[in-house]
């Protein structure tokens, strides 16, 4: 490979199916997924497929499609709505990819003085811009096409001149058009360009996304396939399948990359574009001959021994004559370059087709892409669903070999071929290298690092922060080249954040974004000012790196100005206070100059100083990939309102938005004007449910205090169905609280108790039914009970510390524990463990130890069956049930399938294979008062349901009957009921969504708590998980129930008054005023704890108001000497831990100090 010619690819973006990101198309491809999935029912219906149409034989439904590609950061490149409805998707991705792909790279979008940067990009036919003309077309005639706007938005020929316009890009545009091969075909020229130096950084790439997807019928001998998958290569393949994808690379000559630090993932040694000519059996077959003499070039270009290829990314059509002429065509160029016939096998051969179909005019990127990862890590991916070779002695006696399975190639000289062939005969070949070692130096290691953060909105830094806190803990990048890498290649925006902190604090501060670690600021922009005021070598030397950096229209004075002007940022030099608008650097007090000047310069952009960050250029740091701009994307869609003809039947006109003439009468009439005023949208229906429409706390508040000041009615949005609440339901609600306070001959209407009434009826006749279920019978065990353990809920609060319990318990020390995780796959559930375990301050869990068993509990017995073909069946000994979806607020059947119906499924899959122990965490809210048990909750197993149970309660205590059932012919059941929980009794960490602590939050915040006296039946955390861990293994503990509370639970009351002892008073007042209160500062602020806290009613935290018995845990806890009271002490401990999390920093922060 020639140096001077060789090519660096430093960046990548992207969007393929089932992948956002490159890391995720590249672990996709690493474990063989093929990402073709049926295209939903309704979508087809929408488009004007009917279901007859659909169901046929021949008609495929099978797509590899782009998730929400109609979602558009419009307002971020600044287009209104409207233009970017007239804008194909594949371009407003494409237009997204590229400025992902330079910040990955590290680059920013040029200004005036930056580097030339081109564009080089195919693009497939717009199908949504031909459907927009069309419906258009109906009302305005043959005019809609010709109307510019339209055409601009669609035309293959303005993709590329877009993304130059939009980022400010000043180099070569070009649309590079040869049907499949453009993107690749786009790469070749954008080398060629970078050659001749027309520019500094090239981007090239396509896009190729058909939307809507829709389908296709099978053609005998066409290209597309029977079934819609692609399996290239292999005798049963019938053609290609339909896909999608956006894919665009960063392009730099490699010495000016690895000089200024670039992250080089791989380098094109070569490339070569040609076409098959007229030898070829008609103009859309390929020639053997023609692709063999460009991928023979593309090797000479790069000076590559055929015999270093070690993997060749193929075209891959998956038809019977593209196959055949593809593989012959690599074979004879390869040997037309050199390779000896003797070569057998040592190159493995696939198409990224078989895992995400055919990407039209983006599928050459989509296989460059791949090719990056194979070549730079070494993975030779899985070619999937390849079973028999269409030729196999052809393939047997070429260099060529089929991976079915990922394999690991080190060898450092490999090199990597990619091919594309489009339609027409257009042939495209590239050559990569891995990356070489970097020649610039890293960072310096310094004991401060400083990180300069900014975004459009306060909440798009927010997120930013967050994301590069995760890539941060993930440890890929050294501290000081991440900050070298935000200084010089981010773009710079108003709302901005400098984050200082030693390199192992910096996610944490990047997570809790508070001062003096990080300070934020919405900048305008401001002049320099520079005052010199010490005189010698070194303020001299001090002035001159300021000027560097500030630039020569800087104010300069030796003495500080009296007076400065608003829009004026004073850097003093000399004696002095720093403060608002001013910095000042000691000129001689023995610190590092060096990090002195660093702090001013970057004081001097967080208050919207313009500081040139070339200044801060010593030689060394290097840019890194670090997380994208986290973009506010909203629908953008000019084709919501169009309605395609299902053939054959009568045309339906569009769902449009309700007019106000459509509104309902009367109350419902009136409720809707108030939600769509709320929600500021239009269309909204009495029977659009509140969280659908996208509701929050601070929403509900709103409407809640509306309705009261309009209809004098407190509404409990919880009881009208919290986030399934509608309009209608409202309505009934406010109609039977108001019948309620009138005489019985007044005319009401709807009976007032109807909306509650018509849920329990549901939820009574759920409850029978699942009442009635059978389990299947317990199948003996061939063989010894296995001596592991089946956690689920394991991400959850309670799961996590009983996952850790777990491990450190002595009677499971050498078990594994299978955790069930709701996760794409097992490293996704891995990286759920970790956070859960940092989220709650827990050590990691021990890999070693811990399997993920990736699934939903809804599916808990088919994930359990199928997970590595019977293993779980084989070693599980124990169940630990904790998974819920814990959520007092909705009804018995919306919590039901992951409640009731798992515990039921997970019962009936421990009994097919003969595993008999299981400990499930219930609840308190499943108890009932038996008669004659004087106002206590009895400690045993069999309890009446509670006639005030809401639906949490009611799935729990189901449950608990299903588990009566299961212990009738020998399983060992142990029920575990815990109560509220407190923090851990050693480091306060607590669940932040738990409703107690968010309403002791509100009421410190607020300065008052409600007069209410009512019992917390509490207990730490810790103490419930070891307890649920250790007498789980006791063998007397089967058949028994545990109440995991204090003997003597402590009161509201008491609690506020010991928290007020200890610094933290608040006043007792009535619960309406306390309302008041809290709503009136949930509407200032606009606080979400503080928003769902405002309508506290007591009943809200579901625990009983009477004793609770908790005789046997009580006898556990004796014995190791442990006491589970909730005092002021644990509880400020707890707030401490809060004050920690971003949802309540600003409600504890001042109050826990001050404590």
């Amino acid at each position: 490979m020639n140096s001077e010619t060789a090519v660096a690819v430093v960046g990548v973006g992207c969007r393929f199916p089932e992948a956002a990101t490159p890391e995720e198309f590249w672990s996709n491809l690493d474990k063989g997924v093929v990402s073709l999935r049926d295209i939903p029912a309704e979508d087809l219906r929408r488009c004007g497929v009917s279901p007859e149409a659909a169901a046929a034989p021949d008609f495929v439904t099978r797509s590899g499609w782009i998730a929400d590609p109609e979602l558009f950061a419009a307002e971020f490149f600044g287009l209104t709505p409207v233009e970017a409805e007239l804008i194909d998707p594949q371009q407003r991705l494409f237009l997204e990819a590229c400025r992902d792909g330079l910040e990955r790279a590290g680059h920013l979008p040029n200004g005036e003085h930056g580097p030339q940067v081109g564009v080089f990009a195919g693009a497939s036919n717009s199908t949504y811009n031909t459907l927009l003309q069309y419906a258009r077309a109906r009302t305005e005639g043959p005019a809609a096409f010709d109307d510019l706007a339209t055409q601009l938005g669609g035309g293959i020929d303005f993709m590329a001149p877009r993304v130059s316009y939009k980022l400010g890009l000043r180099g070569p545009s070009l649309a590079v058009q040869t049907a499949c091969s453009s993107s690749l075909t786009a790469v070749h020229y954008a080398v060629l360009s970078l050659l001749s130096e027309e520019c500094d950084i090239a981007l090239a790439g396509g896009s190729g996304l058909s939307y809507p997807s829709v389908g296709y019928r099978y053609q005998p001998g066409g290209v597309l396939s029977e079934d819609g998958f692609c399996r290239a290569f292999d005798i049963r393949s019938t053609g290609t399948g339909a896909g999608s994808g956006i894919g665009v690379v960063v392009l730099r000559r490699l010495a000016d990359a690895l000089a200024d630090g670039d992250p080089v993932l791989a380098v094109i040694g070569g490339s070569a574009v040609g076409n098959d000519g007229a030898r070829r059996p008609g103009f859309t077959a390929p020639s053997p001959d023609g692709l063999a003499s460009v991928v023979a070039a593309a090797l000479t270009v790069a000076g590559t021994d055929p015999a270093d290829l070690r993997y060749a990314e193929a075209h891959g059509s998956g038809t019977p004559l593209g196959d055949q002429v593809e593989l012959r065509g690599l074979i004879d160029g390869l040997r037309a370059a050199g390779a000896r016939a003797s070569d057998r096998n040592h190159c493995a051969l696939g198409t990224v087709k078989a895992n995400i179909g055919h990407a039209g005019s983006a599928a050459g990127i989509a296989g460059l892409i791949k090719a990056i990862h194979v070549v730079r890590t070494g993975h030779l991916v899985p070619h999937p669903m390849f079973e028999h070779a269409r030729d196999p002695g052809v393939l047997a006696d070429s260099p060529f070999r089929v991976p079915t399975e990922l394999e690991r190639c080190t060898d450092a000289g490999r090199r990597v071929l990619v091919n594309s062939m489009g339609l027409g005969g257009a042939n495209a070949s590239v050559v990569l290298a891995p990356p070489p070692e970097p020649v610039r130096p890293a960072a310096p290691v310094r004991p401060v690092v400083r990180l300069q953060l900014s975004a459009r909105t306060r909440t798009e830094l927010d997120a930013l922060s967050r994301d590069l806190a995760d890539e941060i803990d993930q440890d890929r990048a050294a501290p000081g080249d991440i900050a070298h890498t935000l200084r010089v290649g981010r773009q710079v925006f108003a709302e901005r954040r400098v984050v200082t902190a030693a390199p192992d604090r910096l996610a944490a501060a990047l997570r809790l974004p508070r001062p003096p670690a990080a300070r934020t600021v919405r900048a305008g922009t401001r002049r320099p000012v520079l005052a010199v005021t010490a005189d010698g070598e070194h303020a001299e030397a001090i002035r001159t790196a300021l000027l560097a950096a500030l630039g020569s229209r800087t104010e300069q004075h030796t003495g500080v100005p009296d007076a400065l002007p608003a829009d004026a940022y004073l850097i003093v030099v000399g004696e002095g206070e720093s403060g608002p608008g001013r910095y000042v650097i000691p000129a001689a007090d023995g610190a590092d100059p060096g990090d002195r000047i660093a702090a001013a310069l970057a004081d001097a952009w967080l208050h919207g100083v313009p500081v040139d960050a070339r200044a801060f250029d010593d030689g060394s740091g290097r840019r890194v990939t670090l997380p994208t701009y986290p973009y506010t994307r909203r629908r953008c869609s000019a084709l919501d309102d169009s309605v395609f003809d299902v053939p054959g039947a009568a045309r339906q006109e569009p769902a449009r938005p309700s007019a106000p003439a459509d509104r309902p009468a009367g109350l419902e009439g009136e409720l809707v004007a108030l939600w769509e005023q709320l929600f500021g949208t239009g269309g909204i229906g009495p029977h659009d449910t509140f969280g659908a429409l996208g509701g929050t706390s601070l929403l509900g508040l709103r409407m809640t205090l509306e309705v009261q000041e309009r209809y004098g009615i407190l509404l409990n949005l919880h009881r009208t169905g919290g986030s399934q609440a509608t309009v209608a339901r409202v309505a009934e609600a406010i109609r039977g609280a108001s019948d309620r306070t009138e005489t019985e001959g007044a005319d009401g209407g709807t009976d007032g108790a109807s909306t509650e009434a018509a849920g329990a009826s549901r939820d009574a006749a759920l409850v029978d039914a699942d009442l009635a279920l059978e389990l299947p019978p317990r199948a003996p065990r061939d063989t010894p009970p296995g001596t592991d353990v089946l956690l689920t809920g394991a991400t959850g609060f309670v799961g996590a510390f009983l996952l850790h319990e777990l491990l450190q318990d002595p009677g499971h020390r050498d078990s594994r524990v299978y955790c069930l995780v709701r996760a794409d796959d097992e490293d996704h559930g891995r990286r759920r463990l970790r956070e859960a375990a940092a989220r709650f301050r827990l050590p990691e869990p021990d890999p070693e130890r811990v399997h993920v068993v990736p699934g939903d509990l809804r599916d808990v017995a088919e994930v359990c069956e199928t997970y590595r073909d019977g293993e779980l069946a084989r070693r599980t000994g124990h169940v630990v049930h904790c998974g819920a979806h814990v959520v007092f607020t909705e009804p018995y059947e919306v919590l039901r399938p992951a409640n009731t119906l798992a515990t039921y499924h997970l019962l009936g899959w421990m009994r097919r294979h003969g595993i008999t122990d299981i400990s499930y965490i219930s609840t308190l809210a499943a108890c009932g008062q038996a008669l004659g048990s004087e106002g206590r909750l009895l400690e045993r197993r069999e309890q009446p349901l509670d006639p005030e149970a809401g639906g949490y309660g009611i799935s729990k205590w189901v449950s608990e009957r299903l588990l009566d059932k299961a212990e009738r012919d020998g399983m060992r059941v142990r029920v575990f009921r815990p109560g509220l929980i407190g923090g851990d009794t050693t480091t306060g960490a607590c669940n932040d969504l738990d409703m107690l602590w968010r309403l002791v939050a509100a009421c410190l915040a607020v300065g008052a708590h409600p007069a209410d006296d009512m019992p917390l039946p509490v207990a730490p955390i810790d103490l419930v998980a070891r307890a649920v861990v250790q007498l789980g293994r006791e063998p007397g503990s089967a058949g028994r129930a545990y109440h995991l509370v204090g003997a003597e639970a402590t009161t509201f009351a008491a609690l506020f008054a010991e928290l007020g002892a200890l610094g933290a008073p608040t006043r007792p007042v009535p619960v309406a005023e306390w309302a008041r209160l809290a709503g009136r500062r949930a509407l200032e602020t606009g606080d979400p704890v503080l928003s769902t806290m405002a309508l506290y009613e007591t009943h809200d935290l579901d625990t009983p108001r009477v004793d609770v018995e908790a005789r046997l845990w009580g006898e556990w806890l004796r014995e190791r000497g442990l006491d589970p009271r909730l005092d002021g002490g644990r509880a400020l401990q707890a707030l401490r831990h809060l004050a920690g999390h971003p949802t309540f920093a600003d409600l504890l922060t001042d109050v826990t100090e001050g404590a």
